[in-house]
């Protein structure tokens, strides 16, 4: 999502552009920005009358809507009859539907102060209802509930605001098995006292209504941040009338809901940030909206009058919106096998990951990571963190094994110290532990990413600042006098950061987060002028982050961190002394529910190697995660088979 509205000038701001939005909805009304009077419906009874204590209802289809009640419990309505499907106390209702006779139900059971999970299906003409499990905030008392319905990882998913001013989302439902699961992903600030929520599943938009401020749109995606964005405001710096009501969406993305001053319905649809508004005739105090349309242009509403707590019912003209498709780049989907300790504390830690092949025992080959508030942690295979070297705050790390280095495993480890502004060297001894060797001193004012390179003429370093200079450092001598000599210099139009290279062609690839990947010759003589090979469009979405080279028996492929997207990118590596890329594919990771992993997001650095390794037999590709879930954790690295990865190669 492209929120525009991120400071607070910009809510304050936000009053003129709704306002220039705002009008009635006839059905050429919702498609002008023509601020004009406010249209009056007329209300009609729905369902039960007395002691209903209603709160929300939610659309079923031909004509039949299902209704909460504190007082009555769970009731199927239409315009004519109604019946009790489950007594008890419930308040707030969202419904996802599975199939045609099919439904996943939430409602907070106030009785209990939980939030339960139901299976709602239609035999013949009766309706059964079954309970799935049971959503319990610690020590705090549910808001509302909204399910998310997730595509890309065949889940639902259900997000709880609380009394405490948190959101809690715990998946639910995995469609593909067709089976309830209760896993925690993650916990959130949200708003102080939410009103309602309701989620777009086509847009990933979670919304959570705070009755006296607005509406806020949150990325719904457990593999983002949960910054929340202004949508509408109540007055004055908005054009919504006090107080906000429950939220719902409709099945063409619109969002409604209510303003108890004025007796005010609103729709909002954020393809077109359009807010259309109509005012109740008659004497309500209308708390919230469901809305179900009968044709592209009208719309039947079901609403809940708060003085008696009987529902309503409107139609109203209304204009379906329609989403302009784009063209997207098709995406894979895959897994991770494994993921490694979380870093040692939350926020922005974990970085940049390597491997190290223990050429005589496999399954001893190591994985690094850096965590740039503390220095290097070391991994096994399974992810176990087995060492901590805590030298300062690295940002990259890469691994050569060459006959021309001098130690007993022929292993240099360097990493991007930017605590010292130098290069952090370290070897892996014949007892399998990491030590630390020295540091090479740089004049960069702020280094940042590196990569390393090895052939016939040397072992090298390349490093870079935020400026865009890179430098090449040579490293000479052995494990007690090892020192480094810059050896040449050039410079990218901006900020760079990952790189990788080619040690048998003598190729360097290197990123330019904002731009796209470069191509210069490796070797300290190939000169200084940098060639751009691929800039960024709608398959590689800046930042381009990490980049490592997977050496496939009869090709290349230059794996690539497409952060703004939460994705990486497949390009093939042509085999020319000047090569070309090309792309390959495109590929997300995804939650793993049999093995509680959860998907990629954000990924900063990653690393890839086609070696042979136990239970990966082509080699693995190790990735940053930004946003660790499945319980909320510090950042760490998930581990993925290449053959998953090979499932996106086109």
């Amino acid at each position: 999502m492209n929120f525009k509205l991120n400071t607070i000038s910009a809510v304050l701001g936000s009053a003129l552009l709704i306002t220039a939005i705002s009008g009635c909805t006839s059905n050429d009304d919702t498609q002008n920005n023509t601020a004009m009077a406010k249209p009056y419906i007329e209300t009609k009874l729905f369902g039960p009358q007395q002691n209903m204590q209603g709160s929300k209802a939610a659309a079923l289809g031909t004509n039949q809507w299902l209704i909460a009640s504190e007082s009555q419990g769970l009731l199927i309505a239409d315009n004519e009859k109604s019946s009790v499907l489950l007594a008890g106390n419930f308040e707030s209702i969202s419904l996802k539907q599975l199939s045609a006779q099919q439904f996943l139900l939430s409602s907070i059971d106030k009785s209990q102060d939980n939030v339960a999970i139901f299976k709602l299906e239609k035999n013949g003409q009766t309706w059964q209802i079954n309970e799935l499990s049971r959503i319990t905030p610690p020590q705090a008392q549910p808001d509302a509930v909204c399910l998310f319905k997730n595509t890309d990882n065949k889940t639902v998913s259900a997000f709880v605001p609380d009394v405490r001013g948190l959101i809690s989302e715990t998946i639910i439902y995995d469609l593909a098995t067709k089976q309830a699961k209760n896993i925690a992903v993650r916990e959130f600030s949200a708003v102080t006292e939410a009103s309602g929520c309701a989620v777009n599943d086509e847009t990933k938009t979670l919304y959570v209504g705070e009755a006296e401020l607005g509406v806020w749109a949150i990325n719904a995606d457990a593999e983002s941040d949960a910054n929340k964005q202004p949508v509408a405001l109540v007055e004055p710096y908005g054009e919504l009338k006090a107080e906000i009501g429950a939220l719902s969406v409709s099945q063409d993305g619109t969002l409604w809901l209510t303003a108890t001053d004025g007796n005010m319905i609103y729709a909002y649809h954020e393809n077109t940030e359009k807010l259309s508004q109509w005012s109740l005739s008659g004497d309500h105090t209308i708390e919230s909206v469901a809305a179900s349309l009968i044709n592209n242009n009208q719309a039947q509403l079901v609403l809940i009058d708060d003085e008696t707590g009987a529902y309503t019912q409107a139609n109203v003209n209304y204009t379906a919106q329609t989403v302009t498709s784009q063209n997207q780049v098709a995406m894979t989907h895959i897994y991770a096998s494994a993921q490694t300790t979380p870093v040692a504390a939350f926020g922005d830690a974990a970085d940049d990951p390597a491997i190290w092949i223990n050429e005589h025992d496999a399954k001893s080959s190591l994985i690094l990571g850096t965590d740039k508030r503390r220095g290097l942690m070391v991994y096994d295979l399974a992810g176990n963190k087995v060492q901590s070297l805590n030298v300062g705050r690295l940002n990259n790390v890469d691994v050569r094994q060459h006959q021309g280095i001098n130690n007993e495993t022929q292993t240099w480890i360097t990493a991007s110290n930017r605590t010292l502004n130098s290069i952090s060297v370290f070897t892996v001894d014949s007892e399998n532990k990491v030590n630390h060797v020295t540091e090479v001193a740089t004049n960069l004012a702020e280094i940042y990413g590196m990569c390393m390179y090895s052939s016939e003429s040397g072992q090298y370093v390349f490093v870079n600042d935020k400026s865009g200079l890179f430098q090449q450092y040579k490293l000479t001598g052995g494990q007690g006098n090892l020192s480094g000599k810059l050896v040449r210099e050039f410079t990218l139009p901006s900020q760079p950061e990952g790189c990788s290279a080619d040690d048998k062609l003598g190729q360097l690839f290197a990123g330019e987060e904002d731009q796209g990947i470069w191509y210069i010759g490796a070797e300290p003589r190939a000169g200084n002028k940098a060639l751009m090979l691929q800039g960024v469009n709608e398959q590689l979405v800046a930042d381009v982050e990490g980049m490592e080279i997977y050496h496939a028996d009869d090709t290349r492929y230059l794996v690539v961190s497409s952060q703004g997207d939460n994705s990486y990118v497949l390009y093939k590596i042509s085999d020319d002394t000047q090569p070309s890329l090309s792309f390959a594919g495109k590929f997300n990771v995804i939650a793993n529910l049999d093995k509680g992993i959860d998907g990629a997001g954000e990924t900063d650095g990653l690393t890839v190697t086609a070696k042979p390794l136990p239970g990966y037999p082509e080699g693995m590709l190790i990735v940053q995660d930004g946003y660790n879930r499945m319980p909320l954790q510090p950042q760490n690295f998930k581990i993925i088979d290449w053959r998953e990865v090979k499932k996106a190669i086109k």
